[in-house]
């Protein structure tokens, strides 16, 4: 789920429910009229900070100014840089950009509607890398061992996927004497969604039916 880093009105959403993104895609934006016209300040002072500065380095070597006024010229520039700073990383979050490829699940908020700092925009999906998550019986870890290919049948499309386990919970469900089991698909398959459910068929090493 992306959120917002600053609090501004949304001027555009480029993505809706379902949409596939690239990563470096800009997914929304904000009116950043504000933050811009105070990085322009901030520049212009900096700027004028260094002129100061120049000016108190020529007159230092003329033994025209006191060490202070040349400490307290530099100093100024320091600040102006940190407030330019500060500025330039505020403004680069006047829009949201796509950290992977993917799609996109659900649009939390609508064009034009002002929103506080960490609002919730947008929640994503990388479509490239789905995860299974099973519930197997706690006495296939005596054989159950990271890397074991499986198959997995999904209900939603009917067919079967290979796939592998990528890692095993580190606690037991005592109760139901479980453990949590994830996997990845050994090759991309298109049409997949998040939520679908299925079966998975594992077979221990030995070729037995567990």
């Amino acid at each position: 789920v992306l959120s917002s880093e600053i609090a501004g009105k949304i001027t555009d959403i480029t993505v809706k429910e379902g949409e596939h993104f690239k990563q470096g895609d800009t997914l929304l934006t904000f009116d950043c009229t504000v933050l811009r016209e105070k990085l322009n300040y901030s520049t212009a002072a900096e700027n004028a900070a260094r002129k100061k500065l120049a000016i108190a380095d020529r007159l230092d070597k003329l033994n025209a100014i006191s060490l202070s006024e040349v400490d307290q010229a530099r100093s100024t520039v320091t600040m102006a840089q940190a407030e330019s700073g500060v500025n330039r990383a505020m403004l680069q979050r006047c829009a949201i950009k796509a950290p992977f490829s993917g799609r996109v699940t659900e649009t939390k908020v609508k064009r034009w509607e002002s929103v506080p700092e960490g609002k919730e925009l947008l929640a994503i999906y990388d479509d490239s890398a789905f995860e299974l998550e099973m519930i197997v019986p706690s006495r296939w870890l005596v054989w159950l061992k990271q890397g074991n290919s499986f198959q997995v049948t999904l209900d939603e499309t009917g067919l079967s996927y290979p796939a592998e386990i990528s890692r095993i919970s580190s606690s037991v469900e005592p109760v139901s004497q479980s453990v949590k089991v994830f996997g990845r698909l050994s090759q991309p398959s298109a049409g997949l969604l998040p939520g679908m459910s299925g079966v998975a068929q594992i077979t221990p090493p030995d070729g037995t039916m567990p």
